[in-house]
């Protein structure tokens, strides 16, 4: 799931709300500076990440996903059916407040990410499948979260305006606009591919570092909010079942495991 669309979507059930601890109060308002930063940041990883991403992808491959879209067709089930229900079944179970509830939804609503292209880089999956089940499903989003949100969120406040256009826009830019660079170093200039993915794979390893602990400085005051114990089963579950249940129905539809694994994150 993308970190900048359930970022945007909570900021919105969040906004100007305040947590307290040993009797000071921390304004989440306060943090849009060191935000700012972190996002710029991340935006340059991500583009540095997806230009090399791109020179792994071939453009006769792309074509055929598109031309036969049936695992396209299963993964955009298992984004907007199974991991939905997944999230809401969750949170009745756990008995979460509204907000919490709420917070878990839009993470299962949300469409994938660019997370998933890198750990499909890392397990040797199809990148051209899962770069076109990014697309496809953030396009999608758009529709299907306001839908999703409107059936399983009746009666939780605050969600009128989660749904976080703005941030499903940028995903698609910063995934296509890089891809299609990378793509065309790897169909033009072959031998220059295999030096941008070591580069860019390397500068993505030291980044994400960085990043943590810029991530972890920002939020020192806050993250002890999030470590209740339903928030670490439901971390630790929705993932996990999701996953499950996708790679299940990908099997049952013929998909090969090679196939299936290429994006289920």
């Amino acid at each position: 799931m993308n970190a900048t669309e359930v970022q945007t979507g909570i900021a919105h059930i969040y906004s100007r709300v305040n947590a307290s601890r040993n009797g000071s109060m921390v304004y989440l308002d306060d943090l849009s500076a060191n935000n700012t930063v972190i996002d710029i940041f991340t935006m340059g990883i991500l583009i540095i990440t997806m230009i090399s991403l791109g020179c792994t992808m071939e453009i006769s491959k792309i074509k055929d996903h598109v031309l036969r879209p049936r695992g396209v067709a299963i993964a955009l089930v298992s984004q907007f059916g199974i991991m939905p229900l997944t999230a809401f079944c969750l949170a009745k179970i756990l008995q979460m407040d509204p907000i919490k509830a709420g917070t878990l939804l839009i993470c299962g609503c949300s469409p994938g990410g660019s997370l998933s292209n890198i750990f499909s880089l890392a397990i040797k999956g199809d990148m051209s499948l899962s770069i076109v089940l990014t697309t496809s499903s953030s396009f999608a989003a758009m529709g299907l979260m306001p839908l999703l949100l409107y059936i399983y969120c009746q009666g939780f406040p605050g969600l009128e305006k989660a749904v976080p256009y703005a941030g499903i826009t940028l995903t698609l830019v910063f995934t296509l606009v890089p891809c299609a660079m990378g793509i065309a170093i790897n169909h033009y200039k072959p031998n220059y591919s295999v030096v941008v993915k070591k580069v860019g794979l390397g500068i993505l390893i030291v980044s994400s570092i960085l990043l943590v602990i810029m991530s972890c400085a920002a939020i020192k005051d806050l993250i002890w909010t999030a470590f209740t114990p339903e928030n670490l089963v439901a971390a630790a579950l929705m993932p996990l079942i999701g996953f499950i249940l996708g790679f299940v129905l990908s099997l049952i539809c013929g998909l090969s495991a090679k196939y299936v694994n290429a994006h289920w994150i």
